[in-house]
């Protein structure tokens, strides 16, 4: 019996036509989000316009006029795949195979090709910021953490394919060659294996064209920032079988921090060839060089009388650290895919992944607090050169088979990973430099750094058997089952030049369940229901027996509606969902005697909670919007020093806005483009817990509002121009706060960027 849903139709048609400012914005934000949802289906018949061609054809002619014949009826081709849409293209973040957002079960959400052209976004952390529900901590100028409803997001895909994100040994990934940032919320344990709760962020690389392009980019900004790009690619045969492209970007750029600077180089390219029409091969490699001086982070106030703490106001462009500072980050990557297609409508694909991070550093970083009145820091120093390697393997199949009568689909596969990650420790020459805050020196002579022979080696591998199946109960209802045995085991030797100790932990056949519902209530609307589950193992806390911490458990309850409208042009949800994590490695008190050398029981419980709208795509052919709003509230459930309930960290603010619109003039103004934006974000606080007699110490930052804006002008359909304003009004904020030693960070004063890019 063959089967098509409303969903299934309209893929079907898609594819043949080709602070108080800060509450004040709080109270509406919520509201206008909700408006904007609500009304976007209002204006559908208004902007498409497309169907009504076919009902005008069969209209009577007029009096006097001869009625038009009826054309030949030509025979029904019907063409499966997902419908390509380039504000809201398909994503494979919730699945291997390309699904629409209403398709999956999970919160979504991508920042397209358009939309990183639009904001001059270059690097990953820049498109995070945009990106729905995430929260970015910024760890350093250069290295981030990514959230999402309050719990960090570790796991990476590239192309699909699992990958962990170490943010201690990650330079920023370059935009240059990616196609499209995908995200998912909540647990990804299903493709992903072991990983932490917050969810999964797929990367698209570009991939080659048959057409034959050629297009660049130069950049000048605040800041002395220069970049240029280039983006070349096309069919290499006659038949256009064998194709390439090449990517490459160069930026120099100073940063609003006195004496700081990063050089960036990225070179990506890829290679595909059609073996056979069925067939597809594609190999690929990049590589990422960044280098430059970077401050560590700013202390805060601290008194030691009433043990109240404060953020610096010293101003933004203060740099605490010394002239030798020197950051060098190098990734470089490799794949290589197989993939083919059945006539049956199976298909069968390969990958293969590897990648190397590395990073040598060597800081005088400040790490004390700063007494009122006095306005000193300390200045330590550090070396560090951490290496990641990891090689990755995914092989799947998916189709779709009948059962009962109905046609559903299935997916099973098998990946496995390989990580190992080398942290050699280096003895330094003494080095301790008291510096005034609102004058601080750099000028100090560089400390001697040696390898000690000592640190720690660990290898991790993982692998593990996945498979999902969508069940058609009928024709607007989809179920979506799960799961996944994953295998996981650490090997980490910790050595000195005399000893070494190796300890190591496995854990056998976890099962991982995934369970979904999609009910389609009318032609655009959908209700979804679904429950998923992640585990991570905590290879950095031992208990006092010398064993690794349990992993944690994490698992989200999430329901909600998602609509399409505009054949897909338009995509909005609402989701409300519910986050457990069990199991956080906490300080042992009762068994830790020496701070240096602490121990962990695994008894920590957070809860995630709230809920999130979102808006993304085409409002009309020349209006484009993306605008995203969270409310969360996350909470450690752990008894810490009486403070029961506490908000869990300051990475989970309770309100979280993200807008950018753009609009193209209309008539003889169709030349321009005019485009805004705003990010929103409540107040958060940080306590952190120090040894006697300082104890609890708690940290606050107000919520703030930042817009940008943007113009654009077309001279033709080769060249244009734009200029990027970020943080338009200049608003003073620290984008990050952590405790009175170390960890705050200010947000980037008001910046332009002015871009001329070229195409053929």
């Amino acid at each position: 019996m063959k089967h098509s849903n409303r969903r299934a139709t309209e893929r079907a048609r898609a594819t043949r036509h080709g602070s108080v400012q800060c509450r004040a914005a709080m109270r509406w934000i919520p509201a206008a989000v909700g408006l904007m949802v609500s009304a976007s289906a209002f204006g559908q018949e208004n902007v498409t316009g497309s169907a009504s061609s076919a009902t005008q054809a069969e209209q009577p002619a007029p009096a006097g006029r001869p009625a038009r014949q009826p054309e030949p009826s030509l025979p029904a081709v019907t063409v499966n795949g997902a419908r390509e849409n380039p504000v809201n293209p398909p994503t494979t973040a919730g699945s291997k195979v390309p699904l629409t957002a209403r398709e999956v079960p999970q919160s979504v959400t991508v920042v397209n090709a358009e939309r990183i052209r639009e904001q001059n976004l270059t690097t990953l952390e820049d498109a995070m910021m945009q990106a729905t529900g995430v929260f970015v901590e910024k760890r350093d100028q250069e290295r981030s953490i990514y959230y999402s409803r309050g719990l960090e997001i570790d796991t990476f895909m590239l192309d699909g394919v699992p990958t962990k994100y170490d943010w201690r040994n990650t330079v920023q990934p370059d935009l240059s060659m990616i196609e499209r940032v995908e995200v998912l919320k909540g647990p990804s344990g299903l493709l992903a294996g072991a990983g932490k709760t917050g969810g999964a962020i797929n990367l698209v690389r570009k991939r080659p064209t048959r057409e034959t392009q050629i297009g660049g980019a130069l950049s000048v900004g605040s800041w002395n920032n220069y970049r240029a790009e280039v983006d070349a690619g096309g069919a290499l045969n006659a038949d256009g079988t064998l194709r390439a492209r090449i990517t490459g970007a160069f930026q120099d750029k100073d940063s609003f921090i006195d004496k700081t600077n990063m050089r960036t180089s990225a070179l990506y390219g890829v290679i595909e060839y059609d073996i056979t029409p069925s067939t597809l091969v594609t190999v690929g490699a990049s590589y990422q060089d960044s280098e430059g001086r970077q401050p560590w982070t700013l202390p805060a106030y601290f008194n030691p009388v009433t043990r109240q703490a404060s953020l610096l106001d010293v101003p933004r462009s203060t740099y605490l650290g010394a002239d030798w500072n020197r950051d060098h980050f190098y990734t470089t990557s490799a794949f290589a895919e197989l993939e083919h297609k059945f006539d049956s409508g199976w298909q069968v694909k390969g990958a293969l992944r590897y990648l190397n991070n590395r990073l040598n550093r060597e800081q005088a970083y400040a790490y004390t607090p700063v007494i009122p009145g006095v306005n000193t820091t300390t200045l330590f120093a550090a070396k560090q050169t951490y290496t990641q390697e990891q090689t990755s393997f995914d092989l799947y199949a998916n189709g779709p088979f009948s059962l009962f009568g109905r046609r559903h689909k299935a997916l099973v596969g098998f990946n496995f990973s390989d990580s190992e990650r080398r942290d050699p420790r280096y003895a330094i020459s003494p080095f301790s430099q008291v510096v005034n805050i609102f004058n601080p020196r750099s000028d100090f002579a560089k400390p001697t750094f040696t390898p000690n022979g000592t640190g720690i080696t660990t290898t991790t591998r993982q692998y593990g058997v996945y498979g999902d199946a969508r069940f058609s109960l009928a024709d607007p209802v989809t179920l979506v089952l799960g799961g996944r045995l994953s295998w996981w085991d650490i090997s980490a030797r910790q050595y000195t030049s005399t000893t070494s100790v190796t300890r190591g932990d496995d854990i056998n056949a976890k099962f991982t369940p995934f369970a979904g519902l999609i009910y389609d209530f009318t032609e655009h609307w959908s209700a979804y229901a679904s429950y998923a589950e992640i585990f991570q193992p905590q290879d950095e806390y031992l208990t006092a027996s010398g064993n690794l911490v349990d992993p944690i458990k994490g698992k989200q309850y999430e329901v909600g509606v998602k609509s399409e409208f505009f054949e897909g042009a338009l995509n909005t949800s609402l989701a409300l969902f519910e986050v457990r994590e069990t199991g956080r490695a906490t300080l042992d008190n009762i068994n830790t005697t020496n701070p240096s050398n602490p121990f962990f029981v695994s008894q920590g419980e957070t809860k995630s909670q709230g809920f999130e709208l979102e808006a993304s795509g085409r409002i009309t052919p020349s209006w484009t919007i993306y605008a995203g709003y969270t409310f969360n509230v996350t909470q450690d459930l752990q008894n810490r020093t009486g403070q029961v309930n506490t908000p869990f960290s300051a990475i989970a603010p309770k309100h979280l806005f993200k807008l950018w619109t753009m609009y193209r003039l209309p008539g003889d103004f169709n030349r321009w483009r005019i485009g805004g934006g705003m990010t929103a974000v409540s107040h958060v606080q940080n306590t952190a817990l120090f040894p006697a007699p300082i104890g609890a110490v708690t940290l606050r930052r107000g919520g703030y509002a930042t817009f940008d804006a943007a113009i654009g002008y077309d001279f033709n359909k080769h060249v244009s121009a734009d200029l990027n304003l970020t943080n338009l009004f200049d608003r003073s904020y620290y984008s990050r706060i952590n405790n009175p030693r170390e960890g705050n960070i200010w947000g980037q004063p008001r910046a332009a960027m002015f871009t001329v890019r070229m195409k053929m």
